[in-house]
């Protein structure tokens, strides 16, 4: 393996990729059992982010999310925050031990859903005695938690904190950014191909000073990362790291901020400010948030007159825009962004009402448990049909892949409303197949 033999894609890509396109030999170590130049590559990370070990990982953070959690112990259990990606929520139904949610706060102004924070955090460890918890830090949109006082309070209640911070893998890299987790989080996960020069799926799993051995975590990647890795990946993993300490990011973010009130002068548009009563303790500059809903439009709508003039963003959601920027960026680009947004169609919206409403999370009814609801019979049912069934899997809107309602909680006729609005918008749900969402067949 690989078939191509390093031959087989001339015309597909640049040839000499095709000679890093290997598999595990004598010479090219091994990536769930390393001893040489992985080995090397993973220390070399580890320093880079503060970490006791580090871990590569070809899966994307996906896989890294999930280990986390298959890392853990058949007795713990698991405090999981709300915003969490669906790939946590995957990875506590493969566990299958004990569950307890808890839910960032949100901001009314910015209608941003924020973060947990400490004290919310100590309250819900006193109410579940959870031995481990899972937050995310940043989220999409750029907003951190305060993970130095979470990891406090954790600890202090002799419990686990594990951070999804895959939007956050260029932190460490510049004293103009947010933290970096290293020394603080006793698991977090990092996607570099979001922020830095790697591929696609390229990320990494790092592990702190806790109770939780590098042994348990490489078991815990095996379980679910293929034992074909691609060498490409991996090799842009090295690179990214490499590069990311020559990248101006102190620059990059002088950028932004110059940017933002060329962007606040076109009618309608607001950058909004970083929200200070929900949890929120510091933002990523880097990551450009646009509010559009001051000229009639869905961030959908506003995403597609974007691309039709040739700009293509991370994300959209009913009321915003995201962008994620980099030192990569060309300047031109920056140039094309506000001429496409002055283009910005104006519509016209019924005084007092507003359909740009953003998603409500909130706690569900419990009728099972996350595995038993996954792994149960099921049948399907249409979305507008499935108010008072229970979930089999997460449903919610991706991006950014936060599910509205988990598995083994009964679907609200809020959560339809909700969903069905947003699919009108022009959002993608996930957990809703061509409109029909898998439900437990016992109600």
């Amino acid at each position: 393996m690989p078939g191509h033999k390093g031959r087989g894609l001339a015309g597909f890509w640049r040839d000499e990729l095709a000679k890093w396109d290997v598999t595990e030999i004598s010479r090219t170590d091994n990536l769930h059992a390393p001893h040489g130049a992985i080995l090397t590559a993973e220390r070399e990370m580890a320093k880079a982010y503060g970490a006791k070990a580090s871990f590569y990982v070809v899966n994307g953070s996906t896989n890294a999310v999930q280990a986390m959690i298959l890392a853990l112990s058949e007795d713990d259990k698991l405090l999981l925050s709300r915003d969490c990606h669906r790939s946590a929520v995957s990875g506590a139904a493969l566990r299958g031990i004990e569950i307890e949610t808890i839910l960032p706060r949100f901001d009314e102004e910015t209608k941003l859903l924020g973060m947990v924070t400490p004290e919310d955090l100590e309250r819900e460890l006193e109410r579940t005695h959870a031995t481990a918890v899972l937050i995310t830090s940043p989220n999409a949109y750029g907003l951190c938690a305060d993970v130095a006082g979470l990891a406090k309070v954790a600890h202090s209640h002799g419990a686990l904190l594990l951070v999804d911070g895959a939007h956050g893998a260029h932190f460490p890299f510049s004293d103009a950014l947010p933290h970096g987790l290293g020394g603080i989080a006793d698991l977090f996960a990092h996607s570099q191909h979001k922020t830095m020069d790697a591929l696609t799926q390229a990320a990494s799993l790092h592990l702190g000073e806790c109770r939780i051995g590098e042994y348990q975590v490489r078991r815990a990647l095996a379980m679910t990362e293929t034992t074909s890795p691609s060498y490409l990946l991996m090799a842009s993993l090295d690179w990214s790291v490499y590069m990311a300490k020559r990248r101006d990011w102190t620059a990059q973010i002088a950028r932004i901020a110059a940017l933002e009130p060329k962007i606040e002068a076109i009618e309608g548009l607001i950058v909004p400010k970083t929200p200070e009563r929900c949890g929120v303790f510091e933002r990523d500059r880097t990551r450009l948030v646009l509010d559009v809903t001051g000229r009639g439009l869905s961030g959908y709508e506003a995403q597609a007159h974007l691309e039709q003039n040739g700009v293509y963003i991370e994300m959209a959601d009913a009321r915003r825009l995201v962008l994620i920027t980099t030192p990569n960026d060309d300047a031109s680009w920056y140039a094309r962004l506000l001429s496409a947004l002055e283009t910005l169609p104006v519509k016209e919206t019924a005084e007092g009402k507003s359909h740009h409403e953003p998603l409500r999370y909130g706690h569900h009814e419990k009728a099972m448990s996350f595995r038993a609801a996954a792994f149960c019979a099921l049948e399907q049912v249409r979305l507008e049909d499935a108010a008072g069934r229970v979930a089999s899997e997460p449903i919610g809107v991706y991006p950014p892949g936060i599910a509205i309602v988990m598995p083994g909680e009964v679907i609200t006729k809020q959560d339809v409303e909700s969903l069905l609005r947003e699919r009108a918008l022009g959002g993608a749900l996930f957990g809703a197949r061509g409109g029909m969402a898998l439900v437990t067949e016992k109600r």
